[in-house]
């Protein structure tokens, strides 16, 4: 059964999270991102989700980085 995209992210209480709108579709991404993995658990190869999950994590971490309203996350 997929994950219910919205469902996961209602999870978050947005409005108590420090990050600029780049950094909230950031990690949107990245935690769907993780989403699909479960979602695809025995169809596509490991390595492939891996490198989509570290790519979209990165992602995120270089933004914050750079980010005065984000490099609290």
């Amino acid at each position: 059964m997929p994950i219910d995209r919205n469902a996961l992210l209602a999870i978050w209480k947005l409005e108590d999270i420090p990050a600029c709108d780049e950094g909230m579709m950031l990690a949107q991404v990245s935690l769907e991102s993780c989403g699909e993995g479960v979602n695809r658990l025995g169809i596509e190869e490991p390595a492939d989700r891996i490198a989509d999950i570290t790519a979209c994590y990165m992602a995120l971490v270089e933004h914050g980085g750079d980010c005065d309203k984000c490099n609290d996350l």
